[in-house]
């Protein structure tokens, strides 16, 4: 403190101070943009020396992330200053989308205007890591579901040449032969075009996804393997639609992650369900199983890094999740007990 009373600090010069901070600052009155630090500059416009001042940060933000950040700004205002940092891709002019990490506080200037601060992180080397981790797990999950997949596969082709072995005793071209032999071949790509997109690398698109197809699709992969146990596979929706922003592989890991531990944690003769439901402006959906439960101690580290309970695991698949779900400014809550089974519930902002 100086013989004023007032700190050191609060004398020196605000934009020198943001200046130097290393994440991009902007300040908006409205959505106009009065104030960017040169970090800010860089990442909207490759050039420290550009100015953004006056501009819109409508420019620079996808209309459905813009809808997302209004709202953060709203809820940062009137409601909940601890609102979390939000992901999204920003735009820079003349560049390629950048995703980043937002997190929003609101000012106040000397009349009392309200003015919001946005501080932006670039983490575009950390999405690069977060993809290659995500296609080792998917990999590896295919791997683990190798023998029912082929399984899946052989039924069909076994009923293929049955009746392809029938056609060539036929004098004339049996066309109820021909159309189940064509229902086959169908089933046959279906399983592999499900296993390719679900394998393949794909650059981050977010659009916006209906849940229940992804939900089934998921379900679909694992039949063989829930028979082999005994376990039923259910969806159940309250009959609206329920669509998110988001990109579908990532999502399908997700349901996938989750399906798969629900059946390995089950019984015979268990139960996995999901359940999709819509709660005024968010969709949530909810994965049961009813399997031995997971103790109070394990709870809170779920989702850590490399943190398993798996003799041979590698806690990704969890990490992965707890990830992407962040990513899709989602969150997972986990409720469950000893000997009475786990649900996994998964909150999202409804698209649009």
């Amino acid at each position: 403190m100086d013989g004023n009373g007032k700190s050191v600090v609060s004398q020196l010069d605000f934009e020198q101070i943001l200046e130097n901070i290393l994440d991009a600052v902007v300040i908006l009155q409205e959505d106009n943009i009065i104030f960017a630090n040169q970090a800010a500059n860089e990442l909207f416009s490759n050039d420290v020396q550009a100015s953004l001042d006056g501009l819109s940060i409508a420019l620079f933000i996808r209309p459905e992330d813009l809808t997302l950040l209004h709202e953060n700004i709203r809820q940062n205002m009137y409601k909940d200053p601890d609102h979390p940092i939000t992901s999204m891709s920003i735009i820079p002019e003349n560049g390629n989308p950048k995703p980043v990490e937002i997190a929003v506080s609101t000012l106040y200037d000397d009349l009392q205007t309200p003015l919001v601060q946005l501080t932006l992180r670039d983490i575009s080397s950390r999405k690069a890591a977060e993809r290659s981790m995500m296609q080792s797990e998917k990999l590896s999950v295919i791997g683990k579901l190798s023998a029912g997949i082929l399984h899946e596969v052989r039924n069909p082709l076994t009923s293929i040449k049955g009746f392809l072995q029938l056609l060539q005793k036929e004098p004339v071209l049996n066309k109820e032969y021909v159309n189940i032999i064509m229902g086959e071949v169908e089933q046959i790509e279906r399983i592999a075009n499900e296993l390719l997109y679900f394998t393949r690398p794909n650059a981050e698109r977010f659009v916006t996804q209906d849940l229940l197809t992804i939900a089934k699709e998921t379900l679909f992969l694992f039949e063989t393997q829930a028979a082999k146990k005994n376990v039923k596979l259910e969806v159940q929706t309250n009959g609206g639609p329920h669509q998110i922003n988001g990109d579908k592989t990532q999502l399908k890991q997700v349901f996938v992650n989750l399906i798969k531990n629900a059946i390995e944690a089950n019984s015979e003769n268990g139960k996995v369900t999901v359940v999709l439901s819509r709660a005024g402006r968010q969709e949530q959906v909810f994965i049961k199983d009813r399997g031995h439960g997971i103790p109070k101690d394990i709870l809170g580290k779920l989702g850590k890094s490399f943190f398993t309970t798996k003799e041979s695991g590698t806690g990704l698949g969890l990490m992965i999740t707890y990830t992407i779900i962040r990513n899709h400014n989602g969150k997972i809550q986990v409720e469950s007990k000893e000997n009475d089974g786990t649900c996994f519930t998964l909150t999202f902002p409804c698209a649009g």
